[in-house]
């Protein structure tokens, strides 16, 4: 029984999050992969979609819910073997519009659930797991367009997660004050087939999340050290899903799937990295980009 690994997949229900699920249970036929999703119903809807199958069991789990996400830790310890060998934080969010409640429900669910998440599972992790946080390419948008005050903020080796999760307080402060974001160096940012109105707020929320993975990483021995574990974040590429209309031109969800992957098959991975498609991208790079 303890010999069977455990895969844990947010946001399982549907999109990249729904192909990881259907790629993992024909991978691991032995093994317990539980699709995680915020509403029960649609979870095994998914499940009848994926045809059932025995090593597929559903768990409900809201990422912005801290008290959502104790519940799935004490499932899994009471129903579920007790242990976890990988998690991936694929959920995610991208509401319309510009509102302070839509600033807060993006980064509820796609930063500080991430972190939560990984702080409430870390000790049910077993020794040689992974965590996938999944971020974008809009991580990368996001640090080519704020100022250059917190460009070397974000990018500081020293930098804590406290001090991280600061680094946004002023753009919360500024849009619940009817300011744009630019007054707090986060300037505007423009994408071909993405909505401009929550594109700033989106791409903040993804390079909060690629720079925790950093931070994770580089901590984790100070407080699991008897434990190995690879923390990695990564772009699955702009993929045709619900958070983008299906955009036209966009490419399938499956190779979306196939790049998160990569960040728990891949052996002597390089901790703390940010990936798309096998390949490391470096946000420190991205002045180039620019």
């Amino acid at each position: 029984m303890f010999s069977q690994r455990v895969f844990l997949v947010t946001g399982g229900n549907r999109g990249i999050g729904f192909e990881i699920v259907k790629k993992l249970a024909v991978s691991h036929p032995n093994d317990l992969i539980l699709l995680g999703s915020r509403d029960q119903t649609r979870g095994e809807d998914a499940l009848v979609q994926l045809g059932s199958p025995s090593n597929v069991k559903v768990v409900q789990v809201d990422t912005s819910s801290t008290a959502s996400i104790e519940q799935v830790r004490q499932e899994i310890e009471n129903k579920y073997n007790g242990h976890l060998d990988v998690l991936i934080n694929n959920a995610g969010i991208a509401p319309n519009g510009k509102s302070s409640r839509e600033l807060k429900d993006i980064f509820n669910t796609n930063f500080y659930g991430v972190r939560h998440m990984n702080d409430t599972m870390a000790s049910i992790l077993r020794d040689n797991g992974r965590i996938v946080n999944v971020s974008s390419e809009a991580a990368l948008l996001s640090i080519t367009h704020c100022s250059s005050d917190l460009k070397a903020r974000f990018l500081n080796p020293n930098l804590t997660e406290t001090e991280l999760v600061e680094l946004f307080e002023p753009l919360f402060k500024a849009v619940e004050e009817g300011k744009d974001p630019d007054t707090v160096g986060f300037d505007p940012i423009e994408y071909p087939g993405l909505r401009d109105a929550y594109l700033v707020y989106y791409a903040a929320s993804k390079l909060g999340v690629t720079v925790l993975s950093r931070l994770e990483a580089r901590d984790w021995d100070k407080n699991y050290s008897t434990k190995n574990v690879i923390i990695s974040s990564v772009c699955p590429g702009f993929c045709s899903t619900d958070l983008n209309n299906k955009a036209e031109g966009a490419r399938p969800p499956e190779l979306g799937a196939d790049s998160i992957l990569h960040c728990v098959y891949t052996e002597n991975l390089e901790n703390g990295q940010f990936w798309r498609d096998g390949k490391k991208l470096s946000l420190e790079m991205d002045e180039q980009r620019s």
